[in-house]
């Protein structure tokens, strides 16, 4: 489990790395390729001891992007006696398709395991929530936060339709990062209070880094958020240079 400079928890910790969306920002994908090779695979891999390379260091991405589940780390948490928001599987989709089913439950275990922490999921799959919700294999803890990535439009709809299959007493959440359009331009959102019925918190944030086809939003498409939300928002650091420092909200759902 490492510290991490993402604003919205205090640690990361990568049971699972690898994934198979192919999303052109992914920053995870780079790290990963960076530091285990570009190696292409469509398998998933299962490691029940650290890789080592033949100077004896752990690789942490021995398969590259490929899923991988480091089943070793499974008794980190523990160790970690303070409280602690941790983000689960920063480097990976941990509810994507390619995943089995075991391996989610085995991570759900070790959470519940270390129940002092709060534990904060993403995914661009929220249907596979619903799928775990309806087999009974879905925490709904009060430490255990679901969120899902909502970058546009379709995968709004895609999230009320997940989040409107699950019970009220899940903590879920709406991660709009990156924004890459005005998604207040979706049908419902002015109609049915779409982010306060089906989100307890919503993150946002620009896109970062160098991509050529990068999209900067405008202010408006942000203030539309924020006028339409009626629960906790935080901004990320991209959006500074937007909205200003002034105009920057930093609420946390547990402290409101």
């Amino acid at each position: 489990m490492n510290n991490t400079k993402i604003e919205w928890c205090d640690s990361s910790w990568n049971p699972v790395t690898g994934c198979f969306n192919d999303c052109t920002y992914c920053y995870a994908r780079k790290m990963a390729v960076r530091f285990g090779g570009n190696q292409k695979c469509a398998n998933i891999f299962e490691e029940n001891e650290p890789v080592k390379s033949q100077t004896g260091k752990i690789l942490p991405y021995p398969h590259s992007f490929s899923p991988t589940f480091h089943r070793y780390k499974l008794d980190e948490l523990h160790k970690w006696a303070k409280p602690r928001t941790i983000f689960v599987c920063s480097m990976a989709d941990l509810f994507g398709d390619w995943i089995p089913d075991e391996w989610i439950c085995e991570v759900f275990a070790a959470c519940k395991y270390a129940p002092q922490h709060s534990y904060l999921f993403l995914t661009k799959n929220p249907k596979r929530y619903e799928k775990l919700y309806l087999r009974n294999r879905l925490p709904l803890d009060g430490n255990m936060w679901y969120g899902t990535s909502v970058t546009n439009t379709e995968q709004l709809e895609q999230a009320i339709m997940a989040f409107g299959a699950m019970p009220m007493k899940a903590n879920t959440f709406f991660s709009i990062e990156p924004l890459l359009e005005d998604i207040t331009a979706y049908r419902d959102v002015k109609t049915d209070s779409t982010f306060s019925a089906f989100s307890d918190w919503i993150i946002i944030g620009a896109e970062t880094g160098n991509r050529k086809e990068k999209v900067i939003p405008p202010k408006v498409w942000i203030d539309n958020i924020c006028s339409f939300a009626k629960v906790p928002i935080f901004m990320k650091d991209s959006l500074i240079p937007i909205v200003g420092e002034k105009n920057m909200r930093r609420e946390f759902p547990w402290n409101c």
